[in-house]
């Protein structure tokens, strides 16, 4: 389980120093606030605008609800926030398997929401999620994401400085993590951090890479 406690960043993170970050658990009270930074930092992500055929808004809208009520409602699912002068400016999201994909009941709870928030695109959502899926992988593992950061606050090192803390925590377990991206600046950034391309498909249009990291 990832720990309670307070980290102040100040160390160099891939060439960016960052000094004034406080990373730490996310309460339950900032899951709003979190799931909006969530919304507007993937606003422009190509499978969220593949969902919902291009309407930003939309996507932007999608992507809020889904974080809030898919991950950060889930008890399964552990989140650290950035804290940079009081405010809550970012968020890096995990579960640990076997709990990385929606049950059936989980996909039942949000799917009022979920209609309510992109209607006739359903089967383009679940089409991804099935889709992805297909790749997680059959062993204990975490499954990291979404990391996001307000797009304020971006380009200060925030979210590379909260990937090395969830990483570090997970090194300290001796386990393995894996994600998904669909920009390449993203996966570039993964492979610093020593992860791997494993698998790749095309879905609803998007180059989707599916990545692994050994246990350390």
């Amino acid at each position: 389980m990832i720990g309670p406690n307070r980290i102040p960043m100040a160390d160099r993170v891939l060439g960016v120093e960052v000094s004034d970050v406080t990373v730490r658990p996310l309460a339950a009270g900032e899951f709003e606030l979190a799931g909006r930074i969530v919304g507007l930092a993937f606003a422009d992500n190509p499978s969220n605008l593949a969902t919902v055929g291009g309407d930003r808004e939309k996507a932007i809208r999608a992507m809020e609800q889904g974080t809030r009520i898919i991950k950060l409602e889930n008890s399964s699912h552990h989140a650290l926030g950035a804290e940079r002068e009081g405010r809550l400016v970012g968020l890096m999201n995990a579960v640990e398997w076997p709990h990385c994909q929606m049950t059936l009941g989980e996909k039942l709870k949000s799917a009022p929401v979920m209609m309510r928030t992109i209607g006739r695109n359903m089967p383009r959502a679940f089409k991804i999620m099935s889709s992805r899926a297909k790749h997680e992988p059959r062993e204990p593992h975490w499954h990291l994401g979404p990391l996001a950061v307000h797009p304020d606050e971006q380009g200060r090192g925030i979210g590379t400085t909260l990937f090395r803390a969830f990483l570090d925590r997970i090194d300290e377990q001796g386990a393995p993590a894996f994600l998904q991206a669909d920009v390449d600046r993203n996966v570039a950034l993964y492979q610093k951090f020593g992860f791997e391309v494993v698998s790749r498909e095309t879905i609803l249009g998007v180059d989707t890479r599916f990545m692994w990291r050994a246990a350390r």
